[in-house]
């Protein structure tokens, strides 16, 4: 329960959500313009989601 009160896990979380949402679709989507948008922001989202939820780890580590 106390990682939820953490905003960047919970961010991190919504990023790979949306993320991995977004590669899911470029996988089974079939039209070469949106698919390629699709990669691009989906790639970016999930690094940028593992990156919140790895400093929010790593952050607890300190702490301690």
């Amino acid at each position: 329960m106390k990682k939820l009160l953490d905003l960047r896990f919970v961010i991190g979380l919504f990023f790979l959500l949306v993320g991995g949402l977004l590669l899911v679709y470029y996988l089974l989507n079939t039209d070469i313009t949106q698919t390629s948008l699709n990669l691009k922001c989906g790639s970016v989202f999930v690094v940028f989601g593992m990156s919140m939820v790895a400093l929010s780890y790593f952050s607890k580590i300190e702490e301690e």
